[in-house]
């Protein structure tokens, strides 16, 4: 029999909804950035309808954006990925939970502590997004006065995610023997120091965190630069790429494949998820409702230093309100793995 092909759903969350006006919507909880019981309902929502994982994107500054847009947006704050998420993992079961780190902000040692732990939290549903972090006035939240080149952004996320990887292996799967009797928590053969030295990182373990339960977390990268390409093809398990045209979307999907298949690896292990956002219908129509126009009125900007300088004249409050069908059919399954137990 053919092999069934099943779809993947994942939820882009912050930790709500990406959308910036979400929080008005008519019967929405415009607290629900902070409100833990909302978020623990939405998790749940999620994996009763069968999605693969609770993606939640995340930012180290406020964003650089004209403050009459600013005011209105309720993705300015939210919690940090890394203190909701192993909280979700106690009320769900099989959601997947990708939680987004800086390779530019952040260190090798911290980054795999959290991340072996939020596996062990989850049983093995854990997944770290990352990033560089485009923001340039991140930097200035971490005693830098510029931002860190492009390029050398991403050849220190190369070796920060060596680094990790080698982090996680410090202790072999059979490490603990805790032999109650004889006295030995962990055989000391099944230890390995990492000892790393490069151009970016000295580091030399082990990690003080049991290996995860996956042995490693899942890899998730958005690269859509170059450079984020070729880290994605050489590192990830999983891409986060932004929609587009099919055509984009095939030339992009055959660029990393074929990427990943010249440094060696086997492409069929990546799997890409495009981004994309439903538009409602009634009658057959597509219909506007607040939530889109708002949408439509903030992001009609032009460029300026180098984020964005508003120039539009519409109203939001002028939107006309349709309410949106909350119920979709949706396929998926749960935290996927691969024959080998991982992507």
């Amino acid at each position: 029999m053919p092999e069934t092909r099943k779809l993947h759903l994942g939820a882009f969350m912050r930790p709500v909804s990406i959308h910036t006006a979400w929080w008005r919507y008519p019967g929405a909880a415009p607290d629900a950035n902070f409100n833990f019981k909302h978020l623990t309902r939405f998790a749940q929502k999620l994996e009763e309808g069968k999605f693969d994982a609770f993606f939640m994107a995340d930012h180290l500054a406020v964003l650089n954006m004209p403050m009459n847009a600013l005011m209105r947006s309720a993705t300015t704050t939210s919690f940090d990925p890394m203190i909701l998420l192993p909280a979700l993992a106690a009320v769900t079961d099989k959601l997947g939970l990708i939680a987004t780190g800086s390779t530019t902000f952040e260190e090798p040692y911290l980054v795999a502590r959290r991340f072996a732990s939020l596996d062990h939290i989850s049983n093995g549903r854990a997944a770290w997004n990352v990033v560089t972090t485009s923001n340039p006035d991140s930097a200035l939240n971490f005693g830098r006065e510029t931002h860190m080149a492009h390029a050398e952004r991403y050849r220190r996320a190369r070796e920060f995610i060596d680094v990790v990887k080698g982090l996680w292996d410090s202790w072999a799967d059979d490490a603990f023997v805790r032999d109650v009797e004889n006295g030995v928590y962990f055989d000391p053969a099944r230890l390995h120091v990492l000892d790393h030295h490069g151009p970016y990182f000295n580091v030399r373990g082990p990690l003080n965190v049991a290996r995860p339960v996956q042995g490693h977390a899942v890899i998730v990268q958005a690269g859509a630069s170059n450079d984020g390409r070729q880290l994605a093809a050489e590192t990830s398990e999983m891409v986060f790429a932004a929609g587009g045209p099919i055509a984009m979307a095939q030339e992009y999907y055959a660029d990393v494949k074929a990427r990943a298949r010249a440094v060696g690896r086997d492409p069929d292990l990546i799997k890409i998820m495009w981004w994309g956002k439903p538009w409602p219908r009634r009658n057959g129509r597509r219909i506007t409702s607040t939530v889109w126009c708002m949408r439509t009125a903030a992001s009609r900007r032009s460029r300026s230093r180098w984020g964005w300088t508003r120039r539009s004249s519409t109203s939001m409050d002028r939107c006309r309100k349709f309410p949106i069908p909350t119920r979709a059919s949706r396929a998926g399954n749960a935290w996927w793995r691969a024959p080998s137990g991982r992507i």
